[in-house]
């Protein structure tokens, strides 16, 4: 009876050690934030008040240099933390020759202009 016991804790020991641990990775950027607002649309071909995923622009939604995108692994509709800030909703993107930006959506240009540019250390990808 012994033995039995103690190989079934022996077999429950090497199986615990064997199931595979889960992992966290934590995926952050150095960027530097500004605000767009609805009085200024992108180039030739978009359609103003409408993001790159197709969505209606809206408080809460960011754009993203193209660099970051890959670095973060974003997909539209992704959330991300921008320390102290908020967690944003990706919905946008950038002209490949912009590297190293976020932009947050603001409604107001007075609070855009308000919040002008500022250099955030920490961009997270929000699981």
């Amino acid at each position: 009876m012994r033995k039995i016991v103690l190989y079934c804790l022996l077999g429950m020991v090497v199986g615990f050690l064997g199931w595979p641990q889960p992992t966290m990775s934590v995926s952050m950027s150095i960027v530097t934030v500004t605000a767009y607002h609805p009085g200024v649309y992108g180039g030739k071909g978009s359609r103003p008040g409408y993001t790159a995923s197709g969505q209606k622009v809206s408080e809460g939604m960011m754009a993203v240099s193209r660099d970051v995108e890959r670095s973060l692994n974003l997909n539209f509709g992704d959330r991300v933390l921008l320390h102290g800030m908020g967690v944003f909703d990706f919905q946008d993107r950038m002209h490949p020759r912009i590297k190293k930006k976020a932009d947050v959506f603001m409604r107001s240009k007075k609070k855009a202009i308000k919040f002008g540019v500022r250099r955030y250390v920490v961009l997270v990808k929000v699981a």
